[in-house]
């Protein structure tokens, strides 16, 4: 009696090491295959929107455009626009074009490129060689106040760059200077820098 007391003993604790053997190999395996499949899902998660947004901005590489609008415009000035920008954005951007404006003398459609200026003449007053006298040729030594660019406009004597631009911009809106005195309609342009310049000029 005691002997087969001690085999079913002894059977029944081989079966409890077995079971638990088989147990723990069960476990393991089963954590080792979710850890696999939980490892494998973080590693195809899709990007960010952040990292997304910053990728197209790269891809489509927008910048910056700064241009000076003047003339026929409500609101001249210097415009900063962002990306691909063309003349009609510097347009709406100064408030669009005022009642007078020459809209076909102006290619709205155009691109613009950073640091250029867009002049927006007037119906009936674009620039012309209309009126000029024989001494206002570059022979004679004067400078045509009606035809003169930036830069012949700086070599009067008081005239800078703004002032010179001032003259552009007001040829631009009122068309041709009736006669040499008419400069001193020009902002900052009065009588001591007149004659100054009234020898040095022609219309």
């Amino acid at each position: 009696m005691k002997r087969h007391t001690i085999i079913t003993i002894i059977i029944c604790a081989c079966i409890l090491a077995a079971s638990g053997f088989l147990y723990l190999r069960t476990g393991t395996d089963a954590s080792g295959k979710a850890q696999e499949w939980t490892s494998g899902w973080v590693s195809e998660a899709p990007p960010s929107a952040s990292e997304t947004s910053a990728s197209e901005k790269k891809e489509t590489g927008i910048g910056e455009c700064t241009v000076y609008i003047c003339g026929a415009v409500k609101h001249p000035g210097v415009y900063r626009l962002n990306g691909d920008v063309r003349v009609c954005d510097a347009v709406d951007a100064a408030g669009g074009l005022s009642r007078r404006a020459d809209a076909s003398a102006v290619n709205q459609a155009r691109l613009l490129t950073d640091g250029e200026q867009i002049t927006i003449p007037r119906k009936g007053k674009k620039t012309s060689s209309k009126g000029r006298t024989g001494t206002g040729d570059k022979a004679s030594g004067l400078v045509n106040i009606n035809q003169a660019d930036l830069a012949e406009l700086m070599t009067l004597a008081g005239i800078g760059e703004a002032k010179a631009q001032l003259i552009i911009d007001y040829r631009t809106e009122n068309g041709s200077f009736s006669s040499i005195e008419d400069i001193m309609k020009i902002s900052g342009i009065k009588e001591g820098i007149y004659n100054r310049i009234k020898d040095q000029i022609t219309i």
